[in-house]
C-alpha cells in the first residue's frame, strides 16, 4: 500500500475510532505498524500545577491487543508512584520526549516503575509525546520502544509529529464522549443523549438533526446558532475559524476528512462552548446515518458529571461497596457520616476499609486519598 494511502487509512480508523471500539483496536494496530512500535497507550489528564493528576481516559495496546492487564497493573501499583508522571508537566504540545531522560541515573536503578514495569514490558526505551487537551487536560501518547535496531529514526520521529494533532483530537472527542456517558453511542443514540449537544451535518455542511441540548444552544443563539440549516458562531472571527473546521471536515470528492477544536464564546455565561467537529464515514444500514458527513459536539468542561465508583472499583481491584466506601472517605467524610451516606453500619465501613487497604497495599488514610484522587475523574471502561 503506497504511504499516502496507508496514512489515509490510518486517519479514517482513528476517526472512526473515536466514536468506536472496535475501530480504536485497529487505529492502534496501524499506528504501532506505521510508526515501528512495539505498543501504544493513549492517556487523557489533568495535570495542572498543584493538583494531583487525574486520569480520564486510558487504554493500553500491544501489537494487535487491548492489554487491560497492564492498564490495570500500571494504575494500580506504579502510576501514582512513577517518577516520570511529574516530569510531564513540563512538556508543552507536540514535544516528544524520551522515556529514559524522565528517570535520573539512580532511579533507573531503584525505581519499581521503572525496572518492573517499563523493562520487562520493554518501554524503557520509549517515547511520551504531549499534545493538549481541553482546559488544562493533557493528552499523552506513549510509544514503547522502537522496532528499528539502532533506536528512533528521524521518519519515525517525523511520523509522530505528523499524526499528533490528530491523536489530540481523537482523545479529546473520546473525553467528551465519556463525560457524556456516551462511549460506543450509534449516530442515532447521540441524538438522544442529554449530557452534551450533538449536531449531525449532511456533506454539503448543512445541518441534518440536533439532540435536545445542542437546539437548546441553537434556539439560545447564545455563541452558535442555526441560519437556514447552516451552523453559525456569533463572533465574525470565530464564525470563520467554524467555518474552516467544517471544510477540513467534509473534503470534495470523497476525500478523508479531518476534525478540529475551537472555543465559542458566550454572551450570558463566562465559560465558552468547546465545540469539536468530527468527520463521519458512512457506514451501517440506516440510510440516515449514511447520510451524516460530519458530527459536530458542543459541550461545557465546567459541567463534568461526578467520579463513577463502579470505573474505580475496577481499576482499583475493589468490589463496588468497598470502592463507594473509598470514596466517600477521600472526599472528606468521617466513618460516620460515610455509614449514614451509603446506609450502613460504621462497622460495615470498617470492615470495607480494611479490605481496602489490604487490596491496596496501604496502611493510612492519606495513602488511599493519594490513590484514590489520582484516578478520580477515571471515566472509562476498561472491557
Amino acid at each position: 500500500m503506497p504511504a499516502g494511502d496507508r496514512f489515509d487509512h490510518l486517519l479514517a480508523d482513528l476517526y472512526g475510532g473515536a466514536l468506536s471500539d472496535a475501530r480504536w483496536v485497529s487505529a492502534a494496530t496501524l499506528i504501532q505498524e506505521t510508526i515501528g512500535t512495539i505498543g501504544t497507550s493513549l492517556t487523557y489528564v489533568d495535570l495542572g500545577a498543584g493538583v494531583e493528576p487525574r486520569i480520564h481516559l486510558a487504554r493500553f495496546f500491544v501489537g494487535k491487543e487491548q492489554r487491560d492487564d497492564l492498564q490495570q497493573l500500571y494504575f494500580r501499583d506504579y502510576y501514582w508512584r512513577d517518577e516520570a508522571i511529574p516530569r510531564l508537566r513540563g512538556l508543552c504540545d507536540g514535544d516528544l520526549a524520551h522515556k529514559s531522560d524522565l528517570y535520573t541515573d539512580e532511579e533507573k536503578r531503584k525505581s519499581s516503575t521503572y525496572n518492573e514495569f517499563r523493562l520487562p514490558n520493554n518501554t524503557e526505551g520509549g517515547l511520551y509525546m504531549a499534545l493538549d487537551g481541553l482546559d488544562g487536560g493533557a493528552v499523552v501518547c506513549s510509544f514503547g520502544n522502537s522496532t528499528e535496531r539502532g533506536g528512533w529514526t528521524h521518519d519515525q520521529i517525523e511520523a509522530i509529529e505528523r499524526l499528533g494533532p490528530h491523536i489530540r483530537q481523537f482523545a479529546r472527542v473520546r473525553q467528551v464522549l465519556a463525560d457524556a456517558r456516551a462511549l460506543g453511542a450509534s449516530l442515532t443514540r447521540l441524538l438522544e443523549n442529554g449530557r452534551s449537544g450533538f449536531i449531525q451535518l449532511d456533506r454539503r455542511g448543512r445541518i441534518l438533526e440536533a439532540n435536545d441540548r445542542a437546539r437548546s444552544i441553537l434556539l439560545g443563539r447564545d455563541g452558535l446558532g442555526d441560519q437556514r440549516g447552516v451552523l453559525t458562531a456569533e463572533n465574525r472571527s470565530e464564525n470563520e475559524r467554524l467555518g474552516c473546521l467544517l471544510a477540513q471536515a467534509l473534503p470534495p470528492y470523497g476525500a478523508q476528512g479531518t476534525g478540529g477544536s475551537m472555543k465559542v464564546t458566550r454572551r450570558k455565561a463566562r465559560t465558552p462552548l468547546v465545540v469539536e467537529v468530527h468527520p463521519v464515514q458512512p457506514a451501517g444500514q440506516d440510510s440516515r446515518a449514511r447520510n451524516v458527513g460530519a458530527l459536530v459536539l458542543v459541550s461545557d468542561p465546567a459541567a463534568r458529571p461526578p467520579v463513577d465508583p463502579d470505573l474505580a472499583a475496577e481499576i482499583l481491584g475493589l468490589t463496588p461497596a468497598e470502592s463507594r466506601v473509598a470514596l466517600a472517605v477521600t472526599s472528606g467524610r468521617t466513618v460516620a457520616g460515610t455509614a449514614h451516606a451509603l446506609g450502613c453500619a460504621e462497622n460495615t465501613v470498617k470492615t470495607h476499609l480494611r479490605h481496602v487497604y489490604r487490596k491496596l497495599g496501604i496502611r493510612k488514610q492519606s495513602e488511599l486519598v493519594r490513590r484514590v484522587m489520582s484516578l478520580g475523574a477515571l471515566r472509562q471502561s476498561l472491557s
